[in-house]
């Protein structure tokens, strides 16, 4: 609701600027909870962890880029009043995660060894970190649609809704995580697969409810 081209800009910064750095940091505490949970399995699978998370930073890269570039080019077809242009730009950047999605999930399962030994990982670390990225790569799609999505909201001021998904997702990263490890009831312990589990599962709710968010806007 605001209008971002005659709002003053410390009211901009108020409702934009703050909720993005309150985002920001949930996401940064969602990490943390992960390598916490990680050395509770075992010293090992805390090393494995620290071993993916280059190549976990390969989809939030891509992730980066599709936010900055749909948000510029949504944003000043907004600013011109060129409705249409916005959400031609829109689709193209959910055609553009999708695809990505695919090329980033194929390079993952199956460059993820390789690029793992070129790190210096031992054998038994590899196959602990493949554990983690495998599920983490099949997941790609969510996490690149869900910022896709995302661009949409940012460009016209809405930073809050994913500040609100990063807080509610690290409230249920933090259940999730031990029910996934260490199983319960009638879910299997998955070990440090389950971390894994717990965040794509996360990413795809996420994904599901920012996209009735987007859906209710009219570019």
């Amino acid at each position: 609701k605001l209008n971002l081209t005659s709002t003053p800009i410390i009211k901009l910064l108020k409702h934009i600027a703050i909720p993005s750095i309150t985002g920001s940091l949930f996401q940064t505490l969602f990490n943390i909870v992960d390598t916490f949970y990680a050395g509770k399995i075992s010293p090992e699978a805390l090393a494995a962890l620290a071993k993916s998370f280059p190549l976990y930073f390969i989809i939030i890269s891509a992730g980066i880029g599709i936010v900055a570039g749909s948000n510029s080019l949504i944003s000043n077809s907004l600013g011109a009043f060129n409705r249409v242009a916005a959400s031609i730009y829109s689709y193209h950047s959910l055609t553009y995660a999708f695809l990505l999605s695919i090329i980033i999930t194929l390079i993952g399962i199956f460059l993820s060894y390789d690029l793992l030994k070129i790190m210096g990982s031992t054998y038994e670390s590899i196959i602990l970190a493949k554990e983690y990225t495998d599920i983490i790569f099949l997941g790609t799609i969510f996490f690149l649609v869900l910022t896709s999505f995302n661009a949409v909201l940012n460009s016209q001021g809405d930073t809050k809704t994913y500040r609100n998904v990063l807080i509610v997702g690290l409230i249920f990263n933090i259940i999730l995580n031990p029910i996934f490890i260490f199983g319960l009831f009638f879910i299997p312990a998955f070990g440090i697969a389950g971390l894994a589990i717990s965040t794509v599962l996360i990413q795809f709710v996420a994904c599901i409810y920012i996209y009735f968010k987007v859906n209710k806007i009219a570019l």
